[in-house]
């Protein structure tokens, strides 16, 4: 697939992300080389793969219970600054 140097001002547009020519032209390449890596995907049989025959996943879910409780001290213990039982941490916003 080509991509032209418009449809890379239309992306880089649709992206707010501005470019000079140089670099224009980088996407160009870029852009391209991922498309045809794309296209080669798109080529590969899977015809004969069995999704079922997939390995399950080796996550394994758990219940979301609180298991214990009131850990304030431990969790803070290695915070630079505590206030109110809380990491302080420095105001970001006047």
């Amino acid at each position: 697939m080509t991509i032209s140097l418009e449809d890379v001002a239309k992306i880089s547009k649709l992206s707010n992300v501005r470019l000079d020519d140089s670099e224009m032209k980088l996407m160009q390449t870029q852009l391209a080389g991922i498309f045809n890596w794309i296209n080669q995907l798109a080529e590969i049989d899977i015809s004969n793969v069995n999704l079922n025959d997939l390995p399950k996943s080796q996550m394994h879910e758990r219940d979301d219970v609180i298991t214990s409780f009131n850990q304030v001290k431990e969790v803070t213990q290695n915070a630079p600054q505590v206030a109110h039982d809380m990491f302080a941490v420095p105001k970001v916003v006047e």
